[in-house]
């Protein structure tokens, strides 16, 4: 009734049924959550935005001037003491 091509290419034909079933049915448990992601390198409870704070640096750190330039020239420094503090 069968030939040897024929049940080899029907054998074939079932196991890539049965493997692409398996590969859905993992990537729907997956997606809801139901089974952790394996291949996940973030926690679970970070979101995107999370993410990327983490990622950016202050380009600026270490590098922005002071605030009020003349305290180290300040001529009066040392002259005047302020009676409020």
């Amino acid at each position: 009734m069968y030939q040897k091509g024929q049940s080899k290419g029907n054998i074939a034909l079932i196991l890539v049924i049965v493997l692409l079933l398996a590969a859905g049915i993992v990537y729907l448990l997956i997606s809801k959550g139901i089974i952790k992601n394996p291949l996940q390198k973030s926690p679970p409870n970070s979101s995107l935005g999370t993410q990327i704070f983490e990622k950016t640096q202050n380009p600026l750190q270490d590098k922005i001037p002071e605030t009020n330039p003349f305290t180290k020239v300040n001529p009066f420094k040392g002259v005047y003491k302020n009676p409020f503090q």
